[in-house]
């Protein structure tokens, strides 16, 4: 489900409680008799009940909200007032009270809650922005053209939007792919940058990059469910990966679908050895060349993802080839000639590094 049909479903949900809230205590405004004491006493009780809309609808809708939801309670509550209290000045005084505090109960919070997420939302931008710079620069470190984080999230993220997931699960798996490599910080230049086959010692040292990852990310409160994805994000559904063997369901979801977005970048982008794979061929070689890699579900969702979306992913963060000025999706997990054909990869899929 993708995020605008997320926001939309809750979104209708939220009013659809709002309406049926309002109408309830309406009704129950209506019938409730004022005859004797005890039922009088019942009567204004119902009435305070009125202050429940618009103070819901502040905190889901903010001011706009507040708004429309009042102007309901009001209609509903003029109308009682109307037929219940005809030349009763007095207690048509006191509802008018009442009146002005559903408007106060609404906007205020209302205000208040729209200056809320606006804060919210930019300290939101301002650590997505954070995040941002440091994968650029650890793209650029390791890959010299640096927007490999940025499409292979976005890849991720469609496979999130296929599959289904909550809203926090989506922001988490797309702060995962963004910093999944980030523990390369603690892998030193000789063996990242290293052009050739590494030894047995350098490969080792490399394979700690997923728990280097995740003992930085884990430090941030915020992305404390993102480490876990950072943490396993070298595993196979197999149990062959690495660090820990994880296997199927022992992988986080994020994981599951990092594997393929990944996988999927590399294969279809460029290397000075090889041409880039076309959209058919790279979803063929997941589908059919690596067998026990993936998660068949989001192999499953993967095929259903259309090729123009993927290429509008490409096109929007192509990487500039720094001697030409080409514009080529450059840099995915793939390293070196030797990569593709190790006994830590599937043939042309595996990612190394």
């Amino acid at each position: 489900m993708s995020d605008v049909a997320r926001l939309l479903q809750g979104k209708r949900a939220r009013i659809a409680i709002l309406a049926t809230l309002t109408l309830a205590i309406g009704l129950l405004h209506f019938l409730i008799p004022t005859e004797s004491h005890a039922l009088h006493k019942l009567h204004i009780v119902v009435r305070k009940l009125y202050f429940l809309p618009p103070v819901m609808a502040a905190a889901w809708f903010g001011v706009r909200g507040a708004t429309w939801t009042t102007l309901g309670v009001s209609g509903l509550f003029i109308l009682h007032a109307v037929i219940d209290w005809p030349g009763n000045y007095m207690e048509q005084a006191n509802q008018a009270g009442e009146l002005i505090g559903f408007w106060v109960a609404g906007l205020i919070p209302g205000y208040l809650f729209d200056r809320q997420r606006a804060i919210l939302l930019d300290l939101a931008n301002a650590n997505e922005e954070t995040l941002q710079g440091l994968v650029s620069a650890l793209d650029l470190r390791e890959h010299q053209t640096g927007l490999h984080s940025q499409r292979v999230r976005a890849y991720t993220l469609l496979l999130a939007d296929r599959i289904g997931t909550t809203e926090k699960q989506r922001r988490d798996i797309g702060y995962a792919a963004l910093l999944h490599d980030v523990g390369k910080i603690a892998v030193p230049d000789r063996i990242l940058l290293k052009p050739g086959a590494l030894s047995e010692a350098e490969r080792q040292d490399m394979r700690r990059h997923p728990e280097a990852g995740y003992r930085m990310v884990r430090r941030v409160g915020f992305l404390r469910d993102a480490a876990e994805i950072v943490y396993a994000h070298h595993e196979r559904f197999d149990g062959s990966g690495y660090p820990r063997g994880l296997k199927a369901g022992e992988i986080p979801l994020g994981a599951r679908l990092f594997m393929v977005a990944d996988v999927y970048d590399a294969i279809t982008s460029e290397r000075p050895y090889r041409s880039p794979m076309s959209h058919q061929d790279a979803v063929n070689v997941i589908c059919h060349e690596s067998p026990g890699q993936f998660d068949p579900a989001v192999v499953t969702a993967f095929r259903e993802i259309g090729a123009n979306e993927l290429r509008r992913v490409a096109a929007r963060f192509a990487d500039i080839q720094p001697s030409s000025g080409i514009h080529t999706a450059a840099s995915g997990g793939l390293d070196s000639p030797e990569d593709a054909g190790t006994a830590d990869a599937q043939p042309s899929t595996g990612t190394v590094r």
